[in-house]
């Protein structure tokens, strides 16, 4: 007992200090967490899981409403500040680590082991980068642990399922986790094997009604705001250039679930596991990059059948996960593997461990269930990842970011409000210039498509940057290219070159005939003088 203290106070020191080294204060890129605040804002303003927009409010429908809910309840109380949700995201990710450390504790019996497997996810930058940004990854990892935790706390208990809250806390849990991320899925998943292998029939039948009618109504809402979003980014080719449609046979449809595995699985998973080996993303794996993937993968899988309690839920968990990431979108490398990376750190360490005890030793003795202290050597070959993440940390923003900024920052300044600009990044834009509304450009490279779309959208000005996306390249830069009379300059930054340009409307609804009614006109003028 004083062992486990002890390893726990380890971890938690542990983590204060790393967590602090490679700590960012400033708004991560991505655009997401930018969105994710506005969302959460709004809930917290009473306007609904909508987004404004110069035509009123929207119903959201691209991000599910767990996370942005989440952090309205602080905004709520008046707490709205970035680094108290980055911090949460921190504290998430610790919880989730203390209730693994028990778990392996409590089914292993060997305190060492349950120490060092939830210890090393401490050093995998991947992960450590999601807890410090205001992502969704932290909630939904908690979730899931939690779920695990709940169903390991009903398998000690006598009494009837629909006396235990341990099972309502594991359904609520899986269920919940489906509205912070889509891949809640597989959550329940690996809550409906875990009933159906311990042939507890009625549990079986509870938990998928319970999941169903916590899951149902955030389905609904999406069917009438036009279907499933998942199932159109599994049906695209390429959700980032639409022109190339959707897929149309089996062969497409094959050819992406092996583009996905490799990069998010095979790939994903070494990069998780082992940070400290290069992993090219724009190369397919050779034969060895696959075998070696595949071997990870037969050791992880090995080491969840040896939690014996919860095997058939955490293999579950791990084959959702993997399933749902096959058929998703592509290019984002080990970034949904994020959510499972410290159940993947347990399961491979749990595997290494029983198979050197099943295979090489034999025989357990009191000094080989200390052996997982070996494990350790890997935190030494991660620490310099870390190091990295660090002074990574302390640079300010790159110098097209910077540019991007101070125009949002100006046009909130010096410009009348609901002004309408189009970037690449408007959630980035948003949270500089949140009196201003912002929209992206459609990806298409019919440029007088994408000019009826910036009418349509009653765009004001346009935000040519360069931010490193290739669809400014692709999409808006030939349209602006192309009618250079439409988009005069309004403002030049240089280092790199960033243009705030003026969108000409009249003249490019007269060339594209395409108009718009003059009573618009007149009350953008009454709201420009005012």
């Amino acid at each position: 007992m004083k062992h486990n203290y002890l390893f726990l106070l380890i971890l938690t020191v542990v983590f204060a200090i790393v967590y602090v080294r490679i700590f960012d204060p400033k708004l991560d890129l991505n655009g997401d967490n930018a969105r994710y605040i506005q969302l959460a804002k709004n809930i917290s303003a009473g306007l609904g899981y909508n987004n404004e927009s110069i035509n009123g409010l929207t119903p959201e429908g691209h991000f599910p409403p767990g996370y942005p809910a989440f952090l309205s309840a602080f905004m709520s109380i008046g707490i709205n500040n970035l680094i108290f949700f980055k911090v949460l995201n921190g504290i998430l990710l610790f919880l989730s680590l203390a209730l693994l450390f028990y778990l392996v504790r409590k089914i292993t019996d060997n305190a060492v082991l349950a120490f060092t497997v939830s210890l090393l996810p401490l050093f995998c930058p991947q992960l450590l980068h999601f807890s410090t940004i205001v992502m969704s990854e932290m909630l939904f990892l908690f979730l899931s642990v939690m779920c695990l935790f709940a169903l390991f706390r009903y398998t000690g208990s006598s009494r009837n399922f629909w006396k235990s809250p341990w099972f309502y806390f594991a359904v609520i849990a899986a269920g919940i986790s489906y509205y912070v991320r889509a891949t809640g899925y597989a959550v329940v998943f690996g809550l409906l094997l875990f009933f159906l292998f311990r042939k507890e029939w009625k549990q079986l039948l509870a938990s998928l009604f319970g999941c169903i009618l916590i899951i149902i109504p955030w389905m609904i809402r999406g069917r009438e705001l036009g279907g499933n979003r998942y199932l159109r980014e599994v049906l695209a080719v390429n959700i980032w250039r639409p022109e190339e449609g959707s897929i149309s046979t089996v062969g497409d449809f094959l050819r992406k679930v092996g583009h996905n595995f490799d990069e998010s699985i095979i790939k994903g998973t070494k990069e998780i596991l082992f940070p400290f080996i290069p992993v090219d993303y724009n190369v397919i794996s050779g034969f060895l990059g696959v075998v070696g993937g595949l071997l990870i993968l037969v050791v992880i899988f090995y080491g969840a059948w040896r939690l014996k309690p919860l095997r058939w839920a955490v293999i579950g968990y791990i084959v959702g996960t993997v399933g749902m990431v096959s058929i998703g979108t592509g290019g984002n490398g080990s970034r949904y593997i994020v959510p499972v990376a410290p159940v993947l750190f347990v399961c491979f360490y749990v595997g290494i461990y029983y198979m050197v005890k099943q295979f090489i030793v034999k025989k357990e003795s009191p000094s080989f269930r200390s052996f997982p202290y070996a494990f350790l050597l890997i935190a030494m070959l991660m620490f310099p990842s870390l190091k990295t993440m660090g002074e990574m940390s302390k640079q300010p923003y790159p110098p097209a970011y910077q540019n991007f900024f101070v125009i949002a920052k100006e046009m909130q300044r010096q410009l009348p409000p609901r002004m309408v600009c189009c970037s690449r990044k408007p959630e980035l834009f948003n949270y500089f210039a949140d009196k201003m509304h912002a929209v992206n450009y459609k990806y298409t490279t019919d440029c007088d498509e994408l000019l009826r779309d910036l009418i349509d959208k009653k765009v004001d000005f346009v935000i040519l940057e360069q931010l490193g996306y290739s669809s400014t390249q692709r999409y808006l830069y030939p349209a602006i290219e192309a009618n250079p009379e439409l988009f005069p300059v309004v403002w030049h930054l240089p280092n790199p070159d960033t243009y705030l340009l003026r969108f000409d409307r009249q003249k490019a609804e007269r060339k594209t005939g395409k108009p718009l009614k003059e009573e618009y006109y007149e009350q953008k003028e009454k709201e420009e003088k005012r």
